[in-house]
């Protein structure tokens, strides 16, 4: 593996959509990125853990998004068993459709409508709002906080998105034709393995240098699609960890991650600790 490009130097850094075609079959992959024979096994069952016991944490839905998901859960089901035959699928009726569909993937589901400002005058401004999510592997977000809320409200916290990304997306979003699956992927790291990690860890007691071991690659393969009754438009967010030793043998993939913690902008790098890990990933270069 450590042959191959790393993440960070497939995808680059810069703020982007980076979007491209997906098709039906390779919707909701089976394996891992890093070839983790059991990471699915344990996505699932981690997910089953927190919606049995931390539901409000990572599952929210709004009145008004019963019948899409009932549309997500019958898209879901009906992909797995033409391009996963082999899947046992047992849906509960009593759950919530959302949430029924999401016990069946590793992927988290978001599910996004259409409203509009102005109360809806012919001047009015469609904007996208979160109105159900299962959100069991959040990336430093709150599901609870961002509810009800537009792609602009939800993407606040970071740097930049509103000036560069911000118009694009809706663009993307107000523009998106049903039947086509769109997919993209991006990476971030983070201090320790947790899917679940709500909240950034800024930790005041974290000594750079300490341990190489604890510092994890997160990517995020997301894809997008647009519901043919509905119209509404479902997010799916499938997450992969391995640790950056992984590429510990590779000394340009490391002198390339180093560059790209470099050169983020300050508001960047505050938003994304680079500062926690620059520290210990030159000591990875430097070889006894």
């Amino acid at each position: 593996m450590t042959q191959k490009p790393a993440p960070w130097q497939k995808l680059g850094l810069n703020l982007k959509m980076g979007l491209r075609a997906c098709d039906e079959a390779h919707w909701l992959p089976l394996d891992d990125l890093f070839d983790d024979d059991n990471a699915r096994r344990r996505q699932l069952s981690a997910k089953a853990d927190l919606l049995d016991h931390r539901h409000e944490d990572v599952f929210s839905a709004l009145p008004n998004s019963t019948a899409a998901s009932v549309e997500v859960l019958k898209m879901i089901t009906g992909h797995l068993v033409t391009n996963c035959p082999d899947l046992s699928l047992n849906v509960d009726p009593s759950l919530h459709p959302l949430e029924a569909a999401a016990r069946l993937l590793p992927e988290d589901l978001l599910l996004l409508a259409p409203c509009h400002s102005n109360n809806g005058t012919p001047a009015s401004k469609v904007h996208w709002c979160l109105i159900a999510g299962a959100l069991c592997f959040p990336a430093h977000w709150v599901l609870k906080k961002k509810m009800n809320k537009p792609l602009t409200e939800i993407h606040e916290p970071v740097p930049h998105y509103a000036e560069v990304l911000g118009n694009p997306v809706e663009r993307f979003f107000n523009s998106m034709k049903i039947g086509p699956i769109s997919m993209r992927m991006n990476w971030s790291l983070q201090a320790n393995d947790a899917l679940y990690a709500p909240v950034r860890l800024h930790q005041p007691d974290w000594v750079p240098g300490v341990n190489h071991d604890q510092i994890y690659l997160r990517v995020e393969r997301q894809t997008f699609r647009k519901l043919a009754r509905s119209g509404h438009i479902l997010f799916t967010i499938r997450t992969y960890l391995t640790p950056v030793s992984t590429w510990q043998d590779n000394d340009e993939a490391i002198e390339d991650l180093l560059s790209a913690l470099g050169d983020m902008s300050p508001e960047m790098r505050h938003y994304k600790g680079a500062d926690l890990y620059e520290d210990t990933l030159r000591k990875m270069l430097v070889k006894p």
